[in-house]
């Protein structure tokens, strides 16, 4: 009870505290803009600066057919990226990334990243966000790009360009081609854009072998495997004509992990990864990636490897999750685990019917 009056007075604060930040941020001295048959050309763009300050690294690899795309028919335009964490690693080596800017939740630091955009003097700043935190708000103002674009951002000053929002029944690149379209680039190719490192294939020793990645984690517990549903999956994976199985976890993981490669031996390979991008290389060769819902089912779309993705669905309720952020491509699978909640409660992954995914990996 207690819990739920705290959840009530947070959201009621939250709602207060975005009320005035808007009051005080939601300013700009608006450029009169040409919405004519290429808005790059028509007003003169030349240099561009996307907002990712979610850090999600799904979200990136998506993002990249727009770095490349913009680069593709504009090679002089320069692309700026603010993010964080492991979004900002997954571009780190990106040949159409000019620069990429680190962002710190910490307000003053937020004010120190803007002051230092500031200075570039960006002609369009591209925000992805359908809901703005103030600290966001401020970033906005703060980096007085010439020309602001948002989602669903119609009753806000801070923005010349209001773009329509999020469409949950195609697939989230959908809106990234939507702007392509809008800026006035053609041809658009729609294939993700990733430069993994080239040495863990050879350190692994996996050259010319036939391998499964295994990313069994994801962001909450309800969305990662627990230990006994890994050793099924492990076992089904190792029943086949493969010669590895390779475990993906960070750190935190690797106890548990080693208690698996402890019960199936040596064709278990846990690999001490330092950046995303090991990660990518892995994936980019492997014959089969099995991941819940996380941006590995996004990295193995990029190379599109067989997969076998495994999704939560609510009985009785539009699908939307697995349309919007689904692999997206022939050579992926899906599998739905189907379960009727209450109100504030999640579907547990753990009730997959291991059967139903042994099936699938037949399948593929």
């Amino acid at each position: 009870m207690i819990r739920k009056i705290n959840r009530i007075f947070q959201d009621y604060m939250r709602e207060k505290r975005l009320k005035i930040g808007k009051n005080i941020w939601d300013r700009k001295n608006k450029e009169k803009i040409i919405e004519d048959n290429n808005f790059i050309e028509d007003n003169n763009i030349k240099s561009i600066l996307f907002l990712r300050y979610d850090g999600k690294i799904g979200d990136m690899v998506i993002n990249t057919i727009m770095f490349r795309e913009i680069k593709k028919s504009y090679p002089e335009i320069k692309i700026g990226v603010v993010t964080r964490g492991g979004a900002k690693d997954i571009i780190s080596n990106n040949k159409n990334v000019d620069k990429i800017y680190e962002y710190n939740k910490k307000t003053s630091e937020v004010k120190k990243l803007a002051r230092e955009i500031a200075l570039e003097k960006y002609d369009l700043l591209i925000d992805f966000s359908e809901m703005l935190r103030v600290n966001q708000m401020m970033f906005i103002n703060m980096c007085k790009a010439k020309i602001n674009i948002g989602i669903n951002k119609k009753d806000w000053n801070l923005f010349e360009v209001s773009l329509k929002s999020i469409d949950y029944h195609y697939h989230i690149s959908n809106l990234y081609l939507e702007i392509l379209k809008f800026l006035g680039i053609k041809n658009i190719v729609r294939k993700y854009d990733l430069f993994p490192t080239n040495y863990m294939i050879e350190k692994l020793n996996l050259k010319n072998k036939k391998y499964v990645v295994f990313n069994p984690y994801a962001a909450s517990k309800h969305r990662s495997f627990n230990l006994e549903n890994m050793i099924k999956i492990s076992e089904i994976i190792l029943e086949k004509n493969f010669d590895k199985l390779i475990l993906i976890g960070t750190k935190n993981h690797l106890s548990e992990l080693e208690r698996i490669k402890k019960r199936f031996g040596d064709k278990i390979i846990i690999p001490e990864t330092e950046n995303i991008l090991e990660v990518v290389e892995l994936i980019s060769k492997a014959n089969l990636v099995v991941t819940p819902d996380t941006s590995i089912v996004h990295i193995a779309a990029t190379f599109e490897r067989k997969m076998l993705c495994i999704y939560r669905r609510e009985i009785g309720k539009e699908d939307k999750n697995s349309i919007l952020w689904g692999p997206n491509y022939d050579q992926a699978r899906v599998i739905y685990v189907d379960e009727k909640v209450k109100n504030g409660e999640e579907i547990d992954i753990n009730k997959i019917k291991i059967e139903k995914l042994k099936e699938k990996i037949d399948e593929i």
